[in-house]
């Protein structure tokens, strides 16, 4: 026992305090506020982890068919001053036309009014440069972002009903800390804990459910 407790403050000594920071971090979303009330249950994908003040990062998830959703972000105040931003934004592959003009070039024997092949002073067929055009059409996909809620615009917190089930993207928006003037500064940066919560509960259905 005392051999493996010695093990054990070694790696944490090695570790260094970055990650004893996400050690202490690990679930820290469990603090955020939840949805039991509302018959929400706390969801695997979400998330916990240490940031500095001023980072950006993204996390995906997959919201499935028929089931509600609730998204909130939490983090600790006394380190992190201010409110998290969300933005969920969902990433959709639309089909377009992408239209071609192809010229083609073919040497020609020149007609007369009657249809007739024309000849030169040297018994030549006189011949004429036609040049053709078509377009050729080829459908194609581009991805085109649809952001489906921002907390800096939307506010407050984000619950929705799947109706597919989908890929969305959720950029964590941790606020920078002002420093004087009302300019962010890097001596003023800090590092705290921030949650991200996602919960799910069975859609309502209409009608008589089975």
């Amino acid at each position: 026992m005392k051999k493996l407790q010695i093990i054990i403050v070694i790696v944490l000594l090695f570790a260094g305090p970055t990650a004893i920071a996400q050690m202490d971090c690990f679930k820290f979303v469990r603090s955020c506020d939840d949805g039991r009330r509302e018959g929400f249950l706390f969801n695997g994908q979400s998330k916990s982890g240490q940031f500095d003040t001023g980072d950006t990062t993204e996390v995906t998830m997959v919201a499935y068919k028929g089931m509600d959703y609730r998204i909130t972000a939490c983090a600790n105040e006394q380190d992190i001053p201010g409110v998290i931003q969300l933005r969920i934004i969902e990433r959709i592959k639309k089909p377009y036309w992408d239209e071609q003009v192809i010229s083609e070039s073919e040497e020609m024997p020149m007609l007369d009014e009657y249809g007739d092949e024309m000849y030169d002073d040297d018994d030549e067929p006189m011949m004429e440069v036609i040049t053709t055009t078509k377009t050729v059409k080829k459908r194609r996909y581009k991805m085109t972002e649809q952001v489906r809620y921002d907390s800096k615009k939307d506010g407050g917190e984000f619950s929705f009903t799947s109706q597919m089930t989908r890929k969305l993207h959720i950029e964590v928006i941790v606020p920078g800390t002002i420093g004087e003037g009302g300019l962010a500064a890097e001596e003023f940066v800090s590092s705290g804990c921030v949650g991200l919560l996602i919960e799910h509960r069975k859609g309502i259905l209409n009608g008589f459910g089975q």
